[in-house]
């Protein structure tokens, strides 16, 4: 029996045609996470965007009807697509979520950069990286 590694590593079994055909939908799995994760990195960079845009124009960070609006949207879907809404409410929680502690961070680095100060409602576990006025690169000199 012929055996080859698949996609990610998986063992392929050549003479079986159901092991051929879930090699191929896995295949296509593999291309649809593909596209997922470059969909979220775009959405977080955007959300970043939309971080600075607040920070200039002094535009609360938090916006529920903001939330509420992306939930509504992805509600709607779920139900017209014959998904769960509350997977998809769940997975937006979590996309919400990672959009504000960017969007905090983005915030929380601004305030460093302008006061000089340590930020009272930083997370601690966030790195906050300093730049040079000067030239925008980080300063990575132990503080």
């Amino acid at each position: 029996m012929n055996e080859s590694s698949g996609n990610n590593g998986q063992m392929v079994t050549e003479g079986n045609p159901g092991e051929r055909e879930l090699a191929g939908l896995r295949a296509e799995l593999d291309k649809i996470d593909n596209r997922l994760l470059d969909d979220v990195r775009a959405r977080i960079e955007i959300c970043t965007r939309i971080a600075y845009l607040k920070e200039r124009h002094a535009i609360p960070v938090m916006q529920p009807r903001r939330v509420g609006a992306v939930h509504d949207h992805a509600h709607r879907y779920a139900l017209d697509h014959g998904l769960s809404p509350q997977f998809l409410h769940d997975l937006y929680d979590l996309l919400i979520s990672e959009t504000c502690r960017v969007e905090d961070l983005i915030v929380a680095t601004d305030e460093l950069r302008t006061n000089g100060a340590p930020i009272d409602h930083a997370d601690p576990d966030r790195v906050l990286v300093r730049r040079s006025p000067a030239d925008g690169a980080p300063d990575t000199s132990v503080r």
